[in-house]
């Protein structure tokens, strides 16, 4: 890749940022569409980012993505936030307009749906998603979800206030009767298993040796799909025992993918080269396994 007098400027706030993959899968993209564009990982410390912000308009940034911590706090120095945004109460990406305006997205949720569509064939419109973990993730999914036109997406978490609250927020702002939380005693999970078409694990349960399933598996039916944001490792104890159910199985890469994809297209206007993103990501994630 080579720097010119007309490349533009997009990047990662985060802090940490040494861990991400979205260089290496950005990058391609620009590459593969032949544009004179480049994506930095960006480490902004928290009490920097109200610097930071207006420092990329004063650079001359397209945009940016924004991950842990930043993705709550760094909507108070954008100029807008869209309707996704706003009722996830979060932003992972922010275009920079002409005149510097700052918009603020979520691509957290959409990407999901889109690796839901795209990689698992499965519509969520009209069934019914059983979501675990009502955190950053499980927010930005059951919203997206319920946004889609899922006909009823279950909430369930250990902290109730957290789940109550996105469910609230969901019947306010969407509609009262997509949306339901589940107490996470064995009777009512198993029932929430049995009614659900996907389940999505949105808990970190999974990426340690030794994790329990945020669920038990014995109440998977064969018919459903079941997602695990995590990607590290690519098979979690969940994704294995869901499938030895004869469940399909989809792990968090799609999600990372695509919410990517959702970037790159809000900040170039063009679509972006999927499989050469899918690629670049795999490798850079997996170095040692084909894509």
């Amino acid at each position: 890749m080579r720097i010119r007098g007309d490349t533009q400027l997009t990047g990662l706030f985060g802090f940490p940022v040494e861990h991400t993959a979205s260089p290496p899968m950005h990058n391609a993209g620009f590459e593969a569409l032949g544009l004179p564009w480049i994506y930095l990982p960006l480490k902004v410390r928290p009490e920097r980012l109200r610097d930071a912000v207006p420092g990329t308009v004063a650079l001359g940034f397209r945009g940016f993505n924004v991950t842990i911590p930043h993705k709550q706090a760094v909507i108070e120095f954008l100029d807008d936030v869209s309707e996704a945004a706003a009722l996830i109460g979060a932003v992972n990406t922010v275009q920079i307009d002409e005149d510097g305006a700052c918009r603020g997205f979520n691509t957290d949720g959409r990407g999901f749906v889109r690796s839901l569509k795209t990689e698992a064939g499965f519509d969520p419109t009209g069934k019914v998603v059983f979501v675990m973990g009502a955190g950053g993730a499980g927010r930005a999914i059951a919203t997206q979800l319920a946004l889609e036109g899922a006909a009823r997406v279950l909430i369930a978490d250990v902290d109730a206030p957290r789940a109550e609250a996105l469910q609230q927020s969901i019947a306010q702002n969407i509609a009262t009767d997509r949306v339901e939380i589940v107490s996470c005693d064995d009777r009512a999970v198993a029932d929430a298993l049995a009614r659900a078409d996907a389940f999505v694990n949105a808990t970190p349960l999974g990426m340690r040796d030794g994790d329990p399933t945020s669920v038990p598996t014995a109440h998977l039916r064969p018919q459903t799909l079941c997602a695990d944001l995590i990607y590290r490792p690519p098979e979690t104890p969940l994704l294995a025992q869901a499938k030895a159910r004869g469940c399909r199985t989809l792990n968090g890469l799609g999600m990372l993918l695509f919410q990517g994809v959702e970037a790159f297209e809000l900040w170039t206007g063009r679509d972006a080269p999927v499989d050469v993103m899918r690629r670049a990501l795999h490798q850079a994630v997996y170095p040692t396994e084909a894509p």
